[in-house]
């Protein structure tokens, strides 16, 4: 991927300035099937993401913290001084409000850490996270087994790739910091794939699929060379795996001589604002 905003849920968004990994199938006998994100795992070898604000507080409230009996609620997070502020509400047989403001970095094993600096429950100064929030082990289990957090002393460490929404990802934090107001995550691997080459290479804006097999639609396309490129290359391509199809209808699709395609998609959040479908560029008649 190269400059995608791409839609991992409603209200989480990831810019992608750049990602190389590999669709691995959940399932040995099939290829990964496009239109069913828990049919695959995205096994990342280098990636530079960020995320905004109102993207993490969706990822909180919709996924990680979305469970019958969930300790947590109504949260959100934004940015101060540098840290994230994470605000929201705790059950102590009551539900009371909380804040707490932390540092990220990530781990020796390659998962995100958020230490914790500062914490209050009620507007009262707290002293641990544990005594925070009052969890039991079974809770602490539950919530690192199911939702991919882990709660240490002061630290709230996370697997970035399992708190999302499908398909899962899997890849190494080598980096994590706070840029302007998003949070910023690089992830590296000691053996970096060779560069692929895409049948547009001169495409600012893409996602791009070679070799083995991918099933989208009601197609399979075998020693994939398939390339989706955005239309419109003067902002980031805006692309939703839930969504493709209609990004897809409102395109078109081109053969390439090594029996490629290549398919120019517009925005999605074009779409919805009514842009309409594009159509093939045509070369101007001679005279």
């Amino acid at each position: 991927m190269r400059h995608v905003r791409l839609h991992a849920a409603a209200g989480i968004i990831l810019a992608i300035d750049s990602l190389r990994g590999e669709m691995i199938s959940r399932d040995p006998a099939s290829p990964p099937v496009f239109d069913d994100q828990r049919s695959y795992v995205l096994k990342v070898a280098t990636a530079d993401i960020s995320v905004d604000m109102p993207s993490l507080s969706h990822l909180m409230n919709d996924f990680v913290f979305a469970y019958d009996g969930s300790p947590l609620k109504d949260l959100s997070v934004e940015i101060d001084g540098g840290r994230l502020k994470q605000n929201g509400k705790m059950h102590k047989g009551v539900w009371l409000p909380f804040s707490m403001k932390a540092g990220v970095a990530p781990t020796a094993d390659g998962r995100l850490r958020l230490h914790a600096e500062s914490v209050s429950a009620a507007g009262l100064p707290a002293t641990k996270l544990l005594d925070l929030f009052g969890l039991q082990l079974d809770e602490l289990i539950k919530i690192k087994d199911r939702r991919g957090v882990e709660i240490k002393d002061d630290d709230v460490i996370v697997a970035p790739g399992r708190v999302l929404p499908p398909p899962e990802i899997q890849g190494r934090l080598t980096r994590a910091e706070i840029a302007g107001d998003m949070l910023h995550l690089v992830y590296g691997a000691e053996t970096v794939p060779v560069r692929l080459t895409p049948p547009a290479p001169e495409a600012r804006n893409y996602i791009y699929f070679a070799h083995s097999s991918i099933r989208f639609g009601k197609l399979t396309m075998s020693d994939a060379d398939l390339q989706l490129i955005d239309a419109d290359d003067r902002d980031w391509f805006d692309f939703s795996p839930e969504e493709y199809e209609r990004q897809l209808v409102a395109g078109y699709s081109k053969n390439t001589p090594a029996k490629g395609l290549k398919t120019y998609m517009p925005d999605l959040e074009d779409l919805k604002r009514g842009a309409g479908a594009i159509a093939p560029a045509r070369k101007s008649p001679r005279s």
